[in-house]
């Protein structure tokens, strides 16, 4: 390689640091707003490290939309139980567009697979957020009860017991026959959820 192409490929290269450089701040900016963050006094240079190559590389990768990208760093966050970097995204979140409940249902998501308490931890933060913007709490209520299941899991635990459908969904009796037992209780089991939240 010549000196003129070698010249060339550095040009290049500057050229593609200083868009990743203005991309990551005007992504930074839409984000999180005007604000320097305080590490930026005593650690520039991480603060700039982890500011391009997030903000300037990966948020510009895929065809993921900013929306997306904050569900999933919200959800990541919780589960790692990095609570300030959450609240800061619960921020961006709001300023891209989401709404209060996306915003909370993504963090209540995460209970059955993390856990309660760490969802728990999370839930105080998300919640300081909402109330600096404004956002009334609680936020407006999502619960459904699902009851589809119901009919048909009387008709299968009818046709196993020999009780009629009707009479189980009145007294939600146990089935009583003693032959094949097992089978019939991991029936009833698997086919009647009585009532369960979604």
């Amino acid at each position: 390689m010549d000196f003129r192409q070698r010249s060339h490929l550095v040009a290049v290269k500057q050229g593609v640091f200083l868009n990743r450089v203005k991309k990551s701040k005007e992504k930074y900016k839409q984000l999180f707003g005007d604000g320097v963050p305080a590490e930026y006094v005593t650690d520039p240079d991480f603060q700039d490290i982890l500011i391009h190559f997030i903000f300037g590389e990966v948020f510009h990768q895929g065809n993921l939309g900013d929306k997306e990208r904050e569900l999933i760093t919200l959800v990541v966050l919780v589960t790692n139980q990095t609570l300030p970097q959450l609240k800061a995204h619960v921020h961006a979140a709001l300023n891209v567009g989401l709404t209060s409940v996306e915003i909370r249902e993504a963090v209540y998501q995460c209970a059955p697979y993390i856990g309660f308490p760490k969802t728990l931890n999370a839930i105080p933060e998300v919640n300081e957020v909402f109330k600096a913007r404004n956002i009334t709490l609680p936020v407006e209520s999502q619960k459904r009860v699902e009851i589809i299941g119901l009919t048909r899991g009387f008709r299968c635990r009818s046709r196993f017991s020999g009780v009629s459908s009707r009479k189980i969904g009145s007294t939600l009796q146990p089935i009583k026959s003693t032959s094949k037992t097992i089978f019939r209780l991991s029936a009833l089991a698997i086919s009647t959820p009585v009532a369960v939240l979604i």
